[in-house]
């Protein structure tokens, strides 16, 4: 089963300039979906479609992800593949440090992944010796060991210099993670760089079906990066409406966010606090049908001493 991702939009815009000469030009504005509500890299990953407003509009007014109810709850799913349980996942669907994953029945008879927990052995470096890295690999290595007068490699990437194995994050394209390698020309491309996938129904199959909501670091971007846990319903949550109730609202399921069984405006918010996932999140329906979830930073925490740590 393969995933269906959205197309770019971008708005086209035209400028006349007259002068003593006429001359006319054309300019191209691209659309900045960095400046767009919601979890957009979410939605991308589970492939649901945008809706817009108006065909020429920049961000979609809501996401249609009417084919998650299509999904079998007793099948994994992989970047787009679809496993039955005790298959093993194969090479060309992993991802990252996915070892030993087999797909597996767990919570509320919903089928997902579980992987074997890997713990990298280093081997600490000698002179002229280092411990490459690379995508192709979960734990650093090889272990590589220079000849008398040989350099490791270096890339030069935003004024930096990096050398070979060295992680780095492009400026222009922060959402990829990169390695220096030899050859690297500039180009942020295979097999130098990658965009990690979130693949959000690999692990997190249960959460999905649940209506869960995907939880970001105070400093992470929605729009680009990877949640890093999930805030699912329990009894005490309830909605704080803060939509404007003098103007009329679409009560249609397809224009409200959906959390667990709860259904939110947009504008509306969840309260906070009622379990170990809630505390300092502030979740918000910006663009349906997914809350968006954050972690407050510290100082805007409420309440003495408050850290919070989510794996």
């Amino acid at each position: 089963m393969m995933f269906t991702r959205g197309n770019s939009h971008y708005l086209l815009r035209k400028c006349v300039y007259m002068t003593l000469l006429v001359a006319v030009c054309a300019t191209e504005e691209t659309c900045n979906r960095g400046k767009c509500p919601g979890p957009l890299r979410y939605y991308e990953e589970l492939g649901c479609t945008p809706v817009y407003k108006n065909p020429d509009d920049c961000c979609a007014e809501k996401y249609d992800c009417s084919h998650l109810k299509e999904l079998s709850k007793e099948k994994c799913y992989a970047n787009g593949h679809v496993y039955e349980v005790d298959e093993t996942l194969r090479d060309e669907d992993k991802n990252g440090c996915d070892v030993g994953c087999f797909c597996r029945t767990v919570d509320n008879g919903v089928a997902t992944f579980i992987c074997a927990a890997v713990d990298c052995g280093i081997i600490a470096p000698k002179d002229n010796c280092y411990n490459k890295r690379s995508h192709d690999r979960c734990c650093p290595g090889p272990y590589v060991c220079l000849e008398e007068g040989q350099k490791k490699p270096t890339c030069e990437v935003d004024g930096k210099i990096y050398e070979d194995g060295d992680y780095f994050q492009p400026e222009s394209e922060p959402e990829k993670s990169c390695y220096c390698m030899e050859g690297y020309t500039g180009q942020n491309i295979e097999p130098f760089c990658r965009k990690p996938r979130c693949d959000p129904l690999f692990r997190n199959a249960p959460d999905v079906h649940e209506n869960c909501a995907p939880v970001f670091y105070s400093d992470q971007v929605p729009q680009k990066d990877c949640s890093i846990a999930s805030r699912c319903q329990n009894a005490n949550d309830t909605v704080i409406h803060n939509h404007d109730s003098t103007k009329s609202v679409s009560d249609a399921e397809n224009d409200m966010c959906k959390f667990g069984n709860l259904k939110m405006h947009i504008g509306d918010e969840l309260n906070q606090g009622t379990d170990y996932n809630s505390i300092c999140v502030r979740c918000v329906c910006e663009t349906p049908p997914v809350p968006t979830c954050r972690r407050l930073a510290d100082n805007e925490c409420q309440g003495p001493d408050v850290h919070i740590y989510i794996p």
